[in-house]
């Protein structure tokens, strides 16, 4: 059966005219910023629970997003992890913290680190919506959407009977040791109060099969989060809230000799490459109701983002390198919705400015991107939803959106000399979707046409730092905006005996970004990259998910995704240019499971097998990752995972999982290193 969520982060519109009431039905609202049921979305959705979370056993968010079908989980490292979605990934993917956003100017090119700064245990909920979603949410939205929805969003949700909660959660092969502790409390009948601490501990891995233990690659990590909910009437709420991560020596082991090699790859020369990342985010929000002709709802956001992030390096040793990046980000939001008789409009406004310091021990000029930088995001834009009748309705949308990025040292990548950029881009985008149930409340039938785009940011434009295996990047001022069109559809049905989405998308790539040889090399020998806009190309494919109920107790689920696409570069320094697969292009994959839980019982149990194809369609630059992707691709794979859990009363509960079961030695493709081995882990959680 599924879940109810009535935690709505944007406008809890609970009177649309279209909406179904049957409460077994999940709310979504990421897609559409409405409250839906998710049979009136025109997008492929998935909504990841908080029981699900602490049930499957997750470590981190990155690993929860990577159970999604279609989507790939790379990791460069153990204390990284960045999602590919329908081909995409990086600044390509758009991270919501409550509506807000995560993602910022210095969000690299191809994987990054910067999802796993945020505690999973902190949320209630994480809203997956593959595809374009520019028009409601701008720059960066292209292969997907991610929502992580904290917990306690209104007053009713907070726990008061048991305000205290202790969490542990242990594991074999990640050699690793969670305790979280939450504490919650009604301050008034209008005020609420909650804060929790996480304390990680993760040593270093255990693979599967003859790979063993792979040395220096853990690291510590501690949460916090503070939320103030304050009701100042029954028409206006109000809602402030702290977050900050701190993670410690988190190593990047492939470039390091401490790496180990599989199925060919090459192991790296340095001796050390550690990183400390830190992340803050503060903000208050107030909603508002009733407000007159102009909107029925609304809801304002100011927020403080602070994300740092240090790199030390031990080349050999009488060689080391230090350098950093602090971001400081402000944002604004204004978002409203107007109720007509048989349509629902929301529009708003969205402005965010990042002030950017860099620091490197190598150039004086600037760190890894340019120093004395700010960039600025403004946006406006406005959907309606218009309902024809009962089974059929039809969203238009439209957005405009205007960045700038300024810069007072960028380092000249021929003569080394300070130069400045001074650079501004806008883009009108829109979007036209098609909702249709023959089967009211039962069955539905979508079809969108979606534009998409991403500016350049600092990070395209200036990047001084290290790539891939043996590339270094160098900045490129120049860069227009890249360009996206995704035409996709699908089918949904929920019944008492099935569930079933299908979902086909087709997006066409115009002037993508692409990282380029200059046929330099530098000093440290590694050959010099720079990016142009020459990324014509294409990515289509499809997903399926099935869950089955043979009785109240048993369910069978499966899931499929393949994905295939191409986009033009230039694959070596001569200006020639090819038509290659995309990077990490996703292999084949599936997964099959089995459920059981029996009625009126405390205990479940749950199955899965999980394979991926393997992965051989590579691109140049996957061919010269040799630290990472082995010469002829990545091998397929299969693993076998069980999950149960046992509720020992209202007040505990107790989890054992194990992944992995025939310690099966795999890596994820495009990963620089191997996934777990057989991974036995637990966890208790108890309230008081």
């Amino acid at each position: 059966m599924k879940h109810v969520s009535y935690a709505f982060i944007f406008l809890s519109f609970s009177h649309l005219p279209f909406h179904v009431s049957a409460v077994d039905e999940v709310i979504v609202i990421t897609a559409d910023r409405l409250a839906l049921n998710e049979l009136n979305s025109a997008y492929n959705t998935e909504v990841i629970y908080e029981d699900q979370l602490i049930k499957q056993g997750y470590r981190s968010t990155v690993d929860a997003i990577g159970s999604v079908s279609g989507v790939l989980l790379q990791k460069t490292a153990h204390g990284q992890g960045s999602p590919y979605i329908r081909g995409f990934t990086g600044f390509r993917n758009l991270f919501l913290v409550d509506g807000i956003k995560l993602n910022n100017s210095i969000f690299r090119d191809g994987p990054n680190q910067y999802w796993n700064t945020v505690d999973p245990f902190s949320i209630g909920k994480f809203e997956v919506v593959k595809g374009p979603t520019s028009v409601v949410y701008g720059s960066d939205a292209i292969g997907g959407t991610i929502n992580a929805i904290t917990r306690n969003q209104s007053i009713e949700e907070v726990n008061i009977e048991n305000p205290i909660t202790v969490f542990y959660r242990g594991s074999t092969a990640e050699k690793s040791h969670q305790i979280r502790t939450t504490y919650e409390t009604k301050l008034s009948k209008q005020s609420a109060l909650s804060l929790g601490f996480s304390n990680k501990d993760f040593g270093d891995l255990i693979a599967g099969g003859d790979t063993n233990e792979l040395a220096e690659t853990g690291y510590d990590e501690f949460n916090l989060d503070l939320k103030w909910l304050y009701d100042l009437s029954n028409d206006w709420k109000f809602i402030s809230a702290y977050f900050k991560t701190r993670q410690n020596d988190v190593p990047r082991t492939h470039k390091t000799i401490y790496g180990k090699s599989y199925a060919g790859t090459s192991v790296g020369s340095e001796l050390q490459r550690n990183l400390d990342q830190n992340r803050e985010l503060a903000y208050i929000k107030l909603s508002a109701a009733k407000l007159g002709y102009f909107a029925d709802q609304a809801e304002f956001t100011l927020s403080y983002q602070n994300q740092s992030e240090s790199r030390r390096r031990l080349r050999t040793r009488d060689r080391r390198d230090f350098q950093s990046i602090d971001v400081n980000t402000l944002g604004l939001n204004a978002h409203f919705y107007k109720q007509f008789t048989d349509s629902d409009f929301i529009y708003g406004v969205e402005f965010y400015k990042d002030d950017v310091d860099s620091y490197s021990s190598k150039n004086t000029v600037q760190g890894p991107v340019a120093d004395e930088a700010d960039y600025q995001w403004l946006g406006l834009y406005g959907q309606n939803k218009y309902a024809l009748n009962k089974q059929v309705y039809i969203d238009v949308g439209l957005r405009w959106n205007y960045m700038k990025a300024t810069a007072d040292k960028v380092s000249d990548p021929i003569s080394g000399n300070v130069i400045q950029l001074d650079e501004n881009w806008n883009a009108l985008v829109g979007n036209i979707r098609m909702n249709f149930q023959p089967i009211l409340g039962q069955q539905s039938i979508y079809f969108g046409v979606s534009q998409g785009f991403r500016a350049p940011n600092l990070s395209d434009l200036t990047r001084f730092d290290s790539a891939r295996t043996n590339e270094f990047e160098t900045p490129a001022l120049d860069l227009d905006s890249e360009h996206f069109i995704t035409i996709d559809t699908g089918i949904k049905y929920r019944s008492t005996t099935f569930d079933y989405d299908l979902s086909v998308y087709y997006t066409d790539i115009d002037d993508q970004i692409q990282r380029v040889p200059t046929g330099y090399q530098n000093s440290d020998g590694e050959f010099e990259i720079t990016k142009k806009n020459i990324g014509d190309g294409y990515a289509y494919g499809g997903e399926f998910d099935l869950k089955y109920y043979l009785n109240e107790q048993l369910t069978l689920s499966a899931n499929f995704a393949y994905i295939e696409g191409k986009v033009d570069t230039f694959p070596t320094s001569e200006a020639v240019i090819e038509r290659e697969y995309l990077d990490r292009l996703m292999p084949v994959n599936g997964r099959v499971g089995m459920t059981y839980a029996p009625v009126n019982s405390s205990w479940w149990l749950n199955t899965e097998i999980i394979a991926f194809a393997t992965a051989d369609k590579l691109s140049t630059r996957d061919s010269k990752d040799a630290q990472r992707i082995p010469p002829n691709g990545t091998p397929g794979y299969a693993v076998w995972n069980i999950n149960t859990s046992y509720t020992f009363s209202n007040t505990m509960l107790f989890t054992l999982n194990v992944h992995n079961l025939l310690d099966k030695d795999y890596r994820v493709h495009g990963s620089g290193q191997n996934e777990a081995g057989i991974n036995v882990i637990g966890s208790i959680s108890y309230q008081f």
